[in-house]
């Protein structure tokens, strides 16, 4: 498949989902990383208590030049929000030439957060993408302990150089992560439109929360929300 709008019209197909071409350009802010199993399973393992009593969720997500701070931080607050199932209450920011930097954020239940990002990574460099849970009995990671660097299902070396392919959907091959995170997300709103008011309403409070770690970073101070 070439592109997301073709995969999604072909996941509408095959579940027989009704559907126009004007549907397939969902004009609704979504956040399609909630689509990806990883951070699913995460999600799971606080709320089927497998973990007991959290207290830190750790992130860090390191991107390229022309991925802006305010898109990476929109990312990960939501993510923290996704996983625990809590929303962020306040933060504190400090950021280094608006290039890379970390926040602080508690949730409305007391759990702290720790999120690094940064847009430094060079041309041809794998994104990486890093999510714990720790808690006073048991710890969760989205990658193998001690693992700095997400691993690749993958690996072909050739005499030109290196190439890695990771496929993590079965009814979507050949589409990076964040393509079929966004098609994922496009499929389930067109069946189910019910949660539209709530994802506005979503973005409307990461926006602002975004915007409250620009000012924190500035003021130098704690931002209640």
């Amino acid at each position: 498949m070439n592109t997301e709008r073709e995969a999604l019209a072909g996941l509408l197909k095959k579940y027989e989902v009704p559907f126009t071409d004007a549907d397939l350009e969902v004009s609704v802010p979504l956040q399609p990383w909630r689509c990806r199993r990883k951070y699913i399973e995460l999600k799971k393992l606080l709320s089927g208590e497998t973990l007991e009593h959290p207290c830190l969720l750790r992130s860090c997500r390191l991107s390229h030049p022309d991925t802006s701070l305010e898109e990476l931080l929109y990312r990960e607050f939501d993510l923290a929000e996704f996983i625990s199932g809590h929303r962020i209450t306040a933060l504190h920011a400090a950021f280094t030439d608006g290039r890379s930097g970390s926040v602080i954020i508690k949730l409305d239940n007391g759990i702290i957060g720790s999120i690094e990002v940064g847009n430094l990574l060079p041309d041809g460099e794998n994104e990486v993408d890093r999510h714990e849970i720790v808690a006073r009995r048991g710890v969760a990671s989205d990658i193998a302990v001690d693992t700095q660097i997400p691993q690749q299902s993958i690996y072909l070396m050739t005499r030109e150089g290196s190439e890695c392919f990771t496929d993590t959907d079965s009814e979507l091959f050949g589409l990076d992560n964040d393509r079929t995170d966004l098609v994922r997300a496009r499929f389930a709103f067109i069946k189910d439109r019910s949660q539209a008011e709530w994802h506005v309403a979503q973005d409307k409070h990461l926006k602002a929360a975004v915007a409250a770690a620009m000012e924190s970073n500035n003021t130098q101070k704690k931002i209640v929300l």
